[in-house]
């Protein structure tokens, strides 16, 4: 269990944190894909979700540098995704792209543990969020919730790297080691504040196995925990 003495501000991974971005990223792309049906129903009858998000995925796999804009990837998978669909064509690839990063933001839903959680542990943490994806708290709607955020893409740094996580402390009004990071990445998010002095926390929603060589000091299954463990 937590001890609530030694932390002071709380930072949040929010994608697959605090909500379903898998399921979001989906549904946003078919979306995306049936705007594409109305423009070119030939490049859409080529096209699913599984091949753009496949296209996507190696793009940012090939790109070398670790702070990438995330909303250019998206925009360059759909480009390449029309091209090897025999239909380039970059201005629909910009149309297609906005259309899922409206659905992207406008679709997020918060699980359940996620208000009551950040509602009772704001009165008496600081708040924030960490992140090396492009979630803009004002564009869902909870930047009320938070008092600091850190997007990878902003500081030029991402993480497992540590700096992003003296940049959260930072912000906060604090030291590293008095940070404590809340994520689902195990080795990314957990792993990475863990090495850099922070305390952290895996929250494994689905309850998958963690590696022998990268075991959490703390692991939760909801947030919900961390009041009982923090407040009592």
């Amino acid at each position: 269990m937590l001890d609530p003495t030694v932390s002071k501000p709380i930072s949040f991974d929010p994608d697959g944190t605090l909500w379903d971005f898998e399921t979001v990223m989906r549904l946003s792309t078919s979306l995306a894909l049936e705007e594409l049906a109305d423009h070119d129903p030939i490049a859409a009858s080529q096209l699913d979700v599984d091949r753009v998000v496949s296209v996507r995925d190696r793009i940012a796999n090939e790109w070398t540098s670790s702070v990438i804009s995330l909303k250019l990837v998206r925009f360059e998978g759909f480009k390449l995704a029309l091209i090897e669909a025999g239909r380039p064509n970059d201005d629909l690839a910009e149309h297609i792209n906005k259309t899922y990063l409206h659905h992207r933001y406008a679709n997020i839903v918060p699980y359940d543990d996620v208000l009551p959680t950040l509602t009772a542990l704001r009165e008496r943490y600081k708040i924030g969020a960490l992140t090396n994806g492009n979630s803009y708290l004002e564009r869902v709607g909870m930047e009320q919730l938070f008092d600091f955020a850190v997007l990878a893409s902003e500081q030029g740094v991402s993480e497992p790297d540590p700096g992003i996580f003296h940049i959260a402390a930072e912000m906060a009004g604090y030291r590293v080691d008095e940070l404590l990071h809340v994520g689902d990445s195990l080795v990314d998010e957990v792993i990475g504040a863990s090495d850099v002095g922070a305390r952290a926390v895996w929250i494994n929603r689905i309850c998958i196995a963690a590696s022998p060589e990268h075991m959490p000091e703390f692991q939760i299954i909801n947030l919900s925990t961390l009041i009982d463990w923090l407040i009592g």
